[in-house]
């Protein structure tokens, strides 16, 4: 028993540092993509350091839900590859420590993610969603992310170039010019002598009402021009498609719902008769986000016990590949369930189901020390074919 204690702790030694390694470098990678954005929105926008640090906060629990189950597989790939190439693995065979004994404190771990993720995928992440959201709101009201400002062309809004002559406020805005190409068949030019910006906060929506405008249409034949004049007028801004990410500016959309909305929202549509497709797919998206900590855990450990002597680089090579297929295939059954071919449960778990089972399958072949000679077999396969390519080549 005291032995075990010891093994654990050495093992769970070996797992901190990769991980938490890997959490701030696919952190941060998940997060550039997301820095010339924030970037701008300090040195060209106005916005303070302090209003862009909260959207910076509110946008690490979405990363922090993908990235951890990632780092668990890269760290104990990493560590098993460093045992194994070490020979620290056959010295513990050797001493009668199982490898199912070497997993469990790598369970354990897993464990406790998976707890930490449920919580950051049910209920942290939505959460800091609207908050997200509310932020992004709150920077349009002071001029932060709306983009317009007097004397220049702004191009913020896909589609949209807006001129400003005079901006005293929101509520003052003298000389408008828009150019409205969001329709390449039918594009238009809007003049405005006056207009003025108005904010919903439950809604989210930022409406440009305009004043004694008309509005120039690209003519559809030679000779002929189109003109109308208005008294009033309303243009809509997507600040969402402006900022960061789509939505549809009404509300809490499905992934600014904790899961307890959620099913309240899934029990409404389904007395309502509506459509439920997509608040099944969001919410068995957050099980399966969850359950990837599980599941990383067992393939993590047998997949770094390799018999050649190969360095750490080795288990993030190998971590990286078993990532991409692991999202591929779940993301191509998401993409099945949103069209209708597949029930959003089947898409989800038949796909985990599978990948489970190869795990188990590889964990008790490694700890059974089952050969198969699978890779030799496919090696002399290969070996086989490039002989008989090369007499080919060589023949008259």
């Amino acid at each position: 028993m005291f032995r075990a204690r010891i093994i654990d702790r050495y093992i769970m030694r070996e797992l901190l540092a990769p991980f938490f390694l890997s959490i701030a470098v696919l952190t941060l990678a998940l997060f550039l993509q997301k820095m010339f954005r924030l970037v701008e929105l300090v040195l060209s926008k106005g916005s303070t350091l302090a209003a862009t640090g909260k959207l910076l906060l509110y946008i690490m629990p979405g990363f922090l839900a993908m990235t951890i189950p990632m780092s668990l597989l890269v760290a104990a790939l990493t560590a098993f590859t460093r045992l194994s190439s070490d020979s620290e693995v056959t010295a513990m065979k050797a001493s009668r420590i199982s490898l199912y004994a070497m997993v469990r404190p790598v369970m354990q771990f897993a464990a406790i993610l998976f707890i930490i993720t449920s919580f950051i995928a049910h209920f942290l992440a939505p959460h800091a969603n609207h908050a997200f959201k509310s932020q992004l709101f709150n920077m349009v009201k002071s001029r932060a992310m709306i983009g317009l400002d007097q004397g220049v062309f702004s191009s913020t809004f896909d589609g949209l170039v807006i001129y400003v002559d005079k901006m005293n406020s929101l509520d003052d805005i003298q000389g408008l010019f828009i150019s409205d190409e969001r329709s390449a068949s039918e594009p238009y030019t809007i003049m405005a002598k006056q207009g003025r910006l108005i904010t919903n906060p439950d809604s989210f929506k930022v409406v440009l009402a305009m004043e004694q405008g008309s509005i120039h249409a690209q003519p559809h034949a030679e000779g002929t021009y189109s003109l109308m004049t208005f008294d009033a007028g309303k243009l809509f801004l997507n600040i969402d498609e402006a900022s960061f990410r789509r939505g549809d500016g009404a509300g809490r959309n499905i992934d600014e719902q904790d899961s307890l909305a959620l099913y309240r929202s899934w029990r409404s549509a389904r007395a309502e008769n509506a459509p439920t497709t997509n608040i099944e797919i969001e919410f068995q998206k957050r099980l399966s986000v969850s359950y990837a900590c599980l599941l990383f855990g067992i393939i993590g450990a047998p997949l770094g016990i390799r018999k050649s002597r190969t360095g750490k680089s080795a288990g993030v090579a190998i971590s990286i590949g078993v990532i991409l297929v692991y999202y591929l295939v779940l993301g191509t059954a998401a993409r099945l369930a949103g069209s209708g071919a597949l029930s959003p449960v089947a898409a989800t778990w038949v796909p985990n189901g599978l990948i489970t089972l190869a795990a188990i399958a590889l964990l008790i072949k490694k700890g059974s020390e089952i050969y198969l000679g699978i890779g030799l077999r496919i090696s002399a396969l290969a070996h086989s074919l490039m002989s008989l390519f090369n007499r080919a080549r060589k023949a008259p």
